[in-house]
């Protein structure tokens, strides 16, 4: 549900953005300053949502491992990671979906340059997205290993 929700808003936005654009009414600067604008709330929103879950996945596991659940801290494990590596998924996949409809609209404006921006700015950002996925995964086995 907040996937499609996410979706309906950045095709809001960028449909917006697009009829605003055509109107004159928004700069393709504005129309790529939305885009990077939108890409950032998905990142800061997926590393606040990972933060919250990686840190429940860690408390779990520390309690069941303290508990002598050893079994049950490895299945608690495998589940954190699966979650977070789906959850990092659908945030890029987000991020793709914003990036791509921003550098065609940017393109067909006329404005390769800012398409190049815009595209560094998404690279940046699943960048960052796999960079965190990275430390929850650390950060869980870590907790596992009984650290």
């Amino acid at each position: 549900m907040k996937t499609l929700l996410t979706l309906c808003a950045a095709v809001g936005v960028l449909l917006a953005a697009s009829n605003s654009a055509s109107a004159y009414h928004n700069s393709p600067e504005d129309l790529a300053a939305r885009c990077v604008n939108a890409v950032d709330g998905v990142v800061d929103r997926c590393t606040n949502a990972a933060a919250d879950e990686t840190q429940e996945c860690v408390r779990t596991i520390r309690r069941l491992l303290s508990n002598g659940e050893v079994r049950a801290a490895h299945r608690v494990a495998r589940e954190c990671i699966r979650s977070a590596t789906t959850r990092t998924e659908n945030c890029a996949n987000r991020v793709d979906r914003i990036c791509l409809a921003c550098i065609d609209i940017l393109l067909e404006m006329g404005e390769p340059q800012l398409a190049r921006r815009v595209n560094g700015v998404c690279e940046d950002a699943i960048s960052q997205l796999r960079s965190l996925l990275q430390r929850e995964k650390n950060a869980i086995r870590t907790a596992l290993s009984g650290g």
